[in-house]
């Protein structure tokens, strides 16, 4: 950690001395009318302005030169150890950063002064608090408090600024010495910096307060003495015949409860949801009265509660059957149901684990906010048995119980998730496995069948080129066979007359004898021709295998009367000496 701080400090420190050869911006006027390429430049600046809000858990500090605020952006490894209090003088150096809706202060340097003077809080109205030029500035406004809750290392006051609601954050690293729930239903001036929800397009979406502390909430009026509230049924609440902001108290039997937010609540008439910071031992069971003022929340009223306390225990609330395919009712709002569902898979998820199920056709998302997970892990396809409180989702513009496109559960603890039948054999992902597999043998059968059918062909060609050549042979031994028994006993018959006539005219000296002669020795070379013809058309093998095939098929039948043995070989050193020849 040490190297660490000591490496970012160097590196901000090089920055700091690079930046150096540009005048240093002083103001944080002059920052704020940066243009969108001037705030990409980084340009160095030095400030002294007075702390007015910093968040320790966050990192969130606005600081305020006299004139106008602006955010300091604080590392990690820059946080002291003490937080910076509000009216801190504080000397900022660094450089400047685009911010992703004004510019920002990247600083190098944070030295703390001594107590300096905090800035007037302008007094706005809704219409100017929503002014997007007025993130960062110190503002303060008429509101009533509504409810308060605690989530991530904040106390959350929501206030209701000219009917419209307003969300205050307040850091929470110290016991609190005011009891915020004790503010609901108060009119109030709240004084704290404006704050601004954006995208990712420098547009602004949303407004809020950093407030500093519970003394930032100023109460305007004494609380006119009331009577004692009235015990109301939660089916009561908020009927036409209810007055305004009137004070009352439910009671009824604890069916989940969500540290710093609140409590469900059930009676005969239904459950809802009882908001409250208040810190309480209730358990699931336990029989409450609360103490608050009905909030209009979707579906059902909710109560905010300035005071939660156990009266009693009841036997610990048994599930009700949802039957999700069926029409939603109000009385399904917030209560403490059960049903059969296929898990899907698991989204992953800031506040816990989300689930994704299906129960009769409807896909349905469950929440478990705890840490813990459950004892078997989820496979897709398995069936389990879900228990929690049921909250219904609509995009229907009239919000009535008829209306929701849905709902989802907020589990209590793992154990709610009920495993009642595994993965069956043939899943998801063992179908993909056998799919694979069939694919990979479909693509293996192809191949071998491509690889058969070119092995078919090219035995094909062979046949083929076989059967020519064998036809061709048939051919020519049928020529050879017709001149041997034609033209060759022809010629030989001749032969045979003309040595008989030689014969007879060499007896009487005849001027014939030498044409004679002649004839005999043309007619002999033409019966050697006809046998050269009629061996070469009986054998191709000199052609297809060579001399040395060629000569044993000669050979051989001339040896087989005799029964001769011969053997063929080939000098291929004497060949090729006779090559050089």
């Amino acid at each position: 950690m040490i190297v660490k701080k000591c490496l970012s400090m160097l590196i901000w420190l090089i920055l700091l001395q690079v930046s150096t050869a540009q005048e240093a911006l002083t103001t944080v006027s002059a920052i704020r009318s940066l243009n969108s390429e001037d705030r990409e430049r980084q340009l160095p600046v030095k400030i002294d302005a007075v702390v007015t809000y910093y968040h320790p858990a966050w990192g969130v500090l606005f600081v305020h030169d006299g004139v106008d605020g602006i955010c300091v952006g604080v590392s990690e490894n820059q946080r002291p150890t003490a937080p910076f209090k509000a009216g801190t003088h504080l000397h900022v150096q660094g450089q400047i950063g685009p911010g992703e809706f004004l510019p920002v202060i990247l600083p190098a340097i944070l030295k703390l002064g001594g107590p300096g003077t905090l800035p007037n809080y302008q007094r706005v109205n809704f219409e100017e608090l929503f002014t997007p030029a007025m993130d960062a500035r110190p503002v303060e406004v008429q509101a009533i408090v509504k409810s308060t809750s605690f989530s991530d290392e904040s106390l959350i006051v929501d206030v209701e600024v000219e009917g419209h609601m307003v969300r205050t954050i307040l850091p929470q690293n110290e016991p609190l010495q005011k009891l915020p729930w004790q503010l609901v239903e108060r009119q109030v001036r709240v004084q704290g910096i404006a704050g601004t929800h954006f995208n990712d397009q420098r547009q602004m979406s949303g407004r809020l307060l950093y407030v500093a502390g519970l003394e930032s909430f100023i109460i305007d009026a004494k609380d006119k003495p009331q009577d004692a509230a009235p015990l109301v049924p939660i089916e009561g609440l908020l009927r036409v015949e209810s007055p305004l902001r009137q004070k009352v108290r439910v009671v009824g039997v604890t069916t989940h409860v969500i540290p710093g937010r609140g409590l469900y609540l059930r009676s005969e008439g239904g459950s809802m949801f009882v908001q409250t910071a208040q810190p309480f031992s209730i358990t699931i069971g336990d029989e409450v009265e609360a103490e608050g003022y009905p909030i209009v929340t979707p579906f059902r009223p909710s109560l905010s509660a300035i005071n939660v306390k156990k009266i009693g225990v009841q036997p610990i609330p048994k599930p009700v059957e949802l039957q999700p395919a069926k029409t939603r009712h109000s009385r399904e709002q917030c209560e403490l149901v059960t049903l059969e569902a296929d898990f899907l898979e698991q989204v992953p998820s800031r506040e816990g684990k989300n689930l994704i199920c299906r129960a009769e056709g409807q896909i349905f998302e469950v929440l478990l906010s705890t840490p813990q997970s459950p004892q078997e892990p989820l496979m897709s396809g398995m069936k389990l048995r879900l228990t929690g409180i049921c909250d219904f989702i609509t995009t229907h513009p009239l919000i009535i119980p008829r209306n929701a496109t849905g709902f989802r559960l907020l589990l209590r603890n793992p154990t709610d998730i009920v495993i009642t039948a595994r993965q069956p054999w043939w899943g998801e992902q063992r179908a993909r496995w056998i799919f694979g597999s069939l694919l990979v043998l479909a693509m293996a059968v192809g191949a071998w069948a491509l690889t058969l059918q070119w092995v078919v062909k090219s035995q094909s060609d062979v046949i083929r080129e076989q059967t020519q050549q064998q036809a061709t042979l048939e051919e020519r031994q049928r020529i050879a066979r017709d001149l041997h028994d034609t033209l060759e006993q022809e010629l030989v018959g001749v032969t045979m007359l003309l040595d008989d006539t030689a014969k007879r005219i060499q007896s009487t000296q005849s001027p014939a004898s030498q044409p004679l002669d002649l004839a005999r020795r043309l007619l002999r070379r033409a019966r050697e021709e006809s046998r050269s013809t009629i061996r070469d058309l009986r054998s191709v093998t000199l052609e297809k295998r060579g001399l040395p095939a060629a000569l044993e098929e000669l050979l051989r039948p001339m040896t087989v009367p005799s029964g001769a043995q011969f053997e063929v070989k080939i000098d291929c050193n004497l060949i090729s000496v006779f090559g050089r020849l």
